[in-house]
């Protein structure tokens, strides 16, 4: 009776430790899904991954560019169609810079090869 009393003295001990141990668990999964450290992980993966950080940055480009278009050419007018036109040129030098940019780097690249 002794011997069984102890076993179950000893079960308890580690069924208390393993709570213990699911609850760090529990908090440690919370934390690494929180908006900043999905955030963080995200540009953690794109600094390690060559191919992922030219894609992001001929992104940005596209996207700075075509916001550039929009505000040069609509500015602060709040006529409808001109807004329309500026987004819809927005969008076209997006895409077309962040289609070129891979390929103006391959021709760089292609030259640098060459010399």
């Amino acid at each position: 009776m002794k011997d069984l009393e102890t076993r179950i003295v000893e079960l308890e001990k580690i069924q208390a430790r393993q709570v213990l141990e699911l609850k760090r668990s529990a908090v440690d999964i919370v934390e690494s899904v929180t908006p900043a450290n999905i955030i963080k992980s995200a540009f953690k993966n794109v600094a390690q991954s060559p191919d992922l950080r030219s894609s992001a940055i001929s992104t940005a480009i596209g996207i700075g560019a075509g916001f550039l278009g929009n505000k040069l050419i609509v500015g602060k007018s709040s006529n409808i169609f001109k807004r329309i036109i500026g987004s819809t040129l927005q969008f076209g030098i997006t895409n077309f810079i962040r289609k070129k940019i891979p390929q103006i780097q391959e021709q760089h690249h292609l030259q640098d090869q060459e010399a």
